[in-house]
């Protein structure tokens, strides 16, 4: 690859040219003969983000003369960079039609760092404002974007920290563990820091694709259930009523006190796994870990109570704690990926009340389960009051008929 001059490698790395003097005269960056080398720019931006985090630059240069690291990694640090390039925050905005206040809205809910109308951009916020441009184009108000970034923000962040995570523990460690200097750990784990980035992106992809399709599928079965019901033309029978359970970990915070953060952590991080498998074994889903717990919707009440019992059997053989569930069935309101309404808080209050190993349920998810002939049985327990609700309710104890 060609080399590159001084001006366009801190245009690309977003650096100043006293700054980019001081670490050649300490010799961090070095030109070639003929310019700078293009994994420069990354060499270059990762410099700047130790000294900006407070590293010396002194400091890095003595590091680099003893040989505790280099930075000839540098260029295998991300799977496709990203660079800055010359357009300003001021330009891009106005040629998108855009409000910089709505835009660093917009980014805030992503978790984006925020604009400055004077500044350059990278390559990829560039991007960014065309993209928001396009969706106001199309209709997509503010509150509607800002919805949706929030989720994609949230969501991706716990992506690539698991992922960061994953790389520290199965990747990194080992090779400390056994003996691997510094210097040598960065420079060998760079290439399959590249692979399993890309793998890790492509998964996504893979990911994102297979769920928007299932939703768009859903959407349209559902718009199309409505017109014909309209003009009736219902045939079958009438959709059952989703069913919320709550399930978590019996006695967790004793559990911490006793083997620590870590083991405990690992414990729950085992049950989530388990739920997840159980959950779509029943055609249900997760819709949110709750730390040593999970929130999962199921299509039915039957299949929430099937699942539920066998989170509790499968939590037991594999030695977890013991596993309290609660099941409510009826109407739910989905929103940004999450559910609401009087169905969950009925299933959360109802799971609170469940002991170790014990699976509750409402009236109505009673009712259904055994209208489904599942080979499903029930005792009840007689009414309780429950924070939040007005009237008494019954619980009931579910376990496998027989």
């Amino acid at each position: 690859m060609e080399a590159l001059p001084r001006e366009r490698l801190l245009v690309l790395a977003g650096c100043d040219d006293a700054s980019l003097s001081d670490l050649e005269r300490l010799q961090i960056i070095t030109p070639g003969v003929t310019g700078y080398a293009p994994s420069d720019v990354s060499r270059l931006r990762l410099i700047l983000a130790l000294r900006d985090a407070g590293i010396g630059l002194n400091v890095l240069a003595e590091g680099l003369k003893r040989q505790i690291f280099s930075f000839e990694f540098a260029s295998q640090l991300i799977f496709e960079p990203v660079t800055m390039s010359e357009a300003a925050v001021s330009v891009e905005v106005t040629a998108g039609q855009l409000n910089l206040d709505m835009l660093n809205a917009l980014r805030a809910n992503a978790s984006l760092p925020l604009l400055q109308a004077d500044q350059l951009l990278r390559e990829d916020d560039v991007e960014f404002i065309q993209l928001v441009a396009e969706c106001t184009q199309l209709g997509a108000s503010a509150a509607g974007m800002e919805r949706v970034l929030r989720v994609f923000g949230h969501s991706v962040r716990r992506c690539v920290d698991t992922m960061r995570d994953l790389f520290r523990g199965e990747v990194e460690e080992p090779m400390l563990n056994a003996g691997l200097s510094y210097h040598k750990l960065l420079e060998i784990s760079a290439a399959k820091r590249l692979a399993l980035q890309r793998i890790g992106f492509r998964i996504l992809f893979l990911l994102q694709r297979r769920m928007l399709e299932e939703a768009v599928f859903d959407n349209i079965v559902g718009r199309l259930q409505d017109a014909l019901r309209e003009h009736g033309l219902e045939s079958g029978d009438e959709a059952s009523l989703p069913a919320v359970a709550f399930a978590d970990l019996s006695g967790f915070t004793g559990l911490t006190q006793e083997i620590g953060d870590v083991p405990a952590a690992e414990k729950a991080a085992r049950f989530e796994a388990i739920a997840q498998r159980l959950s779509r074994s029943f055609d249900g889903r997760i819709i949110k870990p709750l730390g040593d717990g999970v929130m999962m919707l199921f299509p039915d009440a039957a299949s929430a109570v099937e699942a539920s019992l066998s989170l509790v059997e499968q939590s037991r053989s594999d030695e977890l704690p013991p596993v309290r569930v609660g099941v409510a069935t009826g109407q739910v309101v989905p929103r940004d990926g999450d559910i609401f309404g009087r169905t969950v808080n009925l299933a959360a209050r109802v799971s609170a009340l469940a002991g170790p190993s014990q699976t509750l349920v409402c009236f109505n998810t009673r009712a259904a389960a055994e209208a489904s002939a599942r080979g499903l049985a029930f005792q009840g327990l007689g009414a309780v009051s429950l924070k939040g609700f007005r009237d008494s309710v019954p619980p009931f104890s579910a376990q496998r008929a027989g």
